[in-house]
């Protein structure tokens, strides 16, 4: 076995283990509800906006005049 699959060769049956002993269960996520799509790849702004508040990150704009100092 080439060394360079190796690692994936054991990632897959550590998964494959997990779910027969019910440790995990894996959900099917749809494309457009990845929120890790937003730490990796260039968005639109929208696409961008919807998923920051799905992380439930806040705008600092709408933060200013929230603290007074």
């Amino acid at each position: 076995m080439a060394q360079r699959t190796k690692h994936i060769d054991r990632r897959y049956h550590f998964i494959k283990d997990a779910l027969q002993q019910g440790i995990v269960d894996l959900v099917y996520c749809p494309t457009k509800e990845q929120v890790a799509d937003i730490f990796t790849k260039a968005l639109p702004k929208d696409r961008f906006n919807y998923l920051r508040d799905k992380l439930g990150v806040v705008s600092a704009q709408s933060l200013k005049g929230s603290i007074s100092v």
